[in-house]
């Protein structure tokens, strides 16, 4: 059996049908992306911290089935430096220019990858330093950002 289409969710205080790519902050993980998540406890978290009185968990379906005719430049990363690198990057770095890549997964970042960051940044510590300090099991949730309209062509909203 194949799979043509996998769930999504995205955490939010609204319902979010039609999706934009470059709006938000370009501070993130990933940069200026649409964020979703396989996980929707993890996308249940995202949406009560943008509101706590009305958070909503957004659903989409990924079709799989177009993506070899999209020709979709999609980086995936694992828990280990460049994937810190990139982050850091991304969210430390005002003249940082992410590569033009439409899908990118990896790990959520949290609070302990903070706390390596702000080493480097000091000066203290390399990304090659902080690797073996970022341990792939604390990473269990993968966010899936999309960095461009075809990519968000393939998303389908379901309901809430």
């Amino acid at each position: 059996m194949q799979i043509s289409q996998f769930i999504l969710y995205h955490g939010s205080n609204s319902s979010v049908k039609l999706p934009v790519w470059n709006s938000g902050s370009r501070f993130r993980d990933f940069g200026q992306c649409f964020y979703t998540t396989y996980d929707r406890a993890t996308a249940q978290n995202w949406a009560e911290k943008q509101s706590m009185l009305n958070p909503v968990i957004n659903k989409y379906a990924f079709n799989l089935k177009h993506m070899p005719t999209a020709e979709l430049r999609i980086k995936r990363f694992n828990a280990n430096a460049e994937w810190a690198e990139f982050v850091y990057n991304n969210r430390e770095n005002a003249q940082y220019r992410r590569p033009s890549y439409d899908i990118i997964i990896g790990p959520i970042a949290d609070r302990g990858l903070s706390d390596e960051f702000k080493k480097v940044k000091r000066g203290k510590a390399t990304f090659i330093e902080i690797a073996p300090l970022i341990h792939y099991d604390r990473y269990k949730s993968y966010q899936v950002a999309f960095c461009s309209e075809k990519a968000l062509n393939l998303l389908t909203y379901l309901d809430k």
